[in-house]
């Protein structure tokens, strides 16, 4: 009996020394939408605008084969710029004062802009 108690107590001394050693932190991320400024860290030749608060980004090849419908006007481009630090809401590196932003029928995440005579895709960047 003597044994068994003695065997118990080194058990659960061993397991509290055990977790009372655990150096591991719990570390909680957060993802949030990309900047402008990321964004252009990365691609400095990058076609963006903000709207909304979210960067949008022409190019992306799976919205590219994605058929969309053109719906309703939802913005407009306010400014151009290339300085990646001097970005807000309306503000584009290629496109031009007054360019109409239109929304899709079919996807939330793509708006279409006319350029050149021809509908051109931007994909929003989400977070991650």
């Amino acid at each position: 009996m003597k044994k068994v108690v003695l065997s118990c107590a080194f058990s659960i001394m061993a397991v509290w020394i055990l977790v009372g050693c655990n150096n591991e932190e719990i570390m909680q991320s957060t993802s949030e939408k990309p900047t402008a400024s990321e964004v252009l860290s990365e691609d400095s030749k990058a076609d963006i605008f903000q709207f909304n608060d979210t960067i949008y980004k022409s190019d992306v090849a799976w919205a590219e084969k994605t058929e969309v419908t053109q719906n309703k006007k939802v913005g407009e481009i306010k400014r151009r710029s290339s300085d990646r630090d001097d970005f807000d809401n309306g503000t584009a590196t290629k496109l031009t004062k007054g360019t109409a932003l239109y929304s899709t029928k079919e996807r939330n995440e793509i708006l279409l802009v006319s350029f050149n005579g021809k509908l051109k895709k931007y994909v929003a960047l989400g977070e991650g």
